[in-house]
This record gives C-alpha cells, structure tokens and sequence, in this order.
C-alpha cells in the first residue's frame, strides 16, 4: 500500500511590506511622496484638465493624491506628451498647507519630481489629516504651457 503525504508551502509577507513608509505626521512634510512610500496606497481627491488658455486643447491632467497610510497630499501632472526637446518636459507642481490643526502654513513650489521627461511629476507632500490643503501646477507643453482648466489662477483644494 502506498500512502501520499500532502505538503503545503506558505509565504507569508511582513505586515505593510507593500507600503513600508519612511515618514510619519509633519515629518512628511517636504518629502516626495514616491521615495517616502507615501503613495503605495494613494487616492485621488480631485482632478482637472490641464488645457493650453489660448486654443483650449487639453495637454494633460493635474491630480490632488492624498496618502492614506501618511495622511499627506501632494499635485501629479500627468502629460499626454512629453516632447520638449532632449531635456525633457519640465511641470511644475505646487502644494499649499493652510495654517490649522495639522501645523503652521507649508507651501512648496518646485518643479516636477522626479525628473524631466517622466510620465507624471509630482510635488513634495504636506502632512493634512485635518487640514485643507491646495495645489496647482504648469505643464510644460514646449511651446504654450497647460494650466488647469486652461487657467493659470485655478487651484485643485482637497
């Protein structure tokens, strides 16, 4: 008589192994949110067309992200081209923590992280559990650049 002896093999990953963060509460603020593990588990608060003001023609998207797991925000911009020459594409992205509960006024303008040419750019993060913050951005289109909502004065608020 022959007798089989099932085996099982189990893997088990350390809890949060897929959003191991490397920052918590104001100590986020300024760190970008991709290096950080900050946007593993991200959602998108609000979103706009980034459009050219003089044709009206949509050049990309600007998003509002907001991380779960560090209770931060941070601006992406996504392009639908990044043909700017051989240095790239290079957006600017721009975030504004009010003063409130969370801490004093934060803003960050800075270009696009993490370099020219990537698919999306991103600002630095502020820490905003409680807080409203607000964002916008230019993307550079290598001519005419896009604003949200074709508009250089326009903010996206989450």
């Amino acid at each position: 008589m022959i007798g089989v002896l099932g085996a099982s093999l189990f893997v088990v990953a350390p809890p949060g192994a897929a959003y191991a963060v490397t920052c918590s509460g104001n100590g986020c603020n300024g760190q970008d949110p991709q290096a950080s593990g900050c946007s593993g588990n991200a959602i998108t608060l609000a979103t706009k067309p980034m459009l050219k003001p003089s044709t009206g023609s949509r050049v990309g998207t600007i998003d509002m992200r907001y991380s779960r797991t560090c209770r931060t925000q941070w601006i992406r911009i996504q392009a639908n081209s990044n043909n700017c020459g051989s240095e790239g594409c290079q957006h600017e992205a721009n975030i504004t923590r009010n003063n409130g509960p969370d801490g004093p006024l934060v803003y960050y303008y800075n270009h696009g992280l993490p370099y020219a040419g990537a698919e999306y750019q991103w600002s630095l993060m502020v820490y905003t559990p409680n807080t409203l913050s607000c964002g916008s951005g230019v993307l550079d289109t290598g001519n005419e650049p896009g604003y949200p909502d074709g508009n250089s004065s326009t903010w996206l608020c989450g």
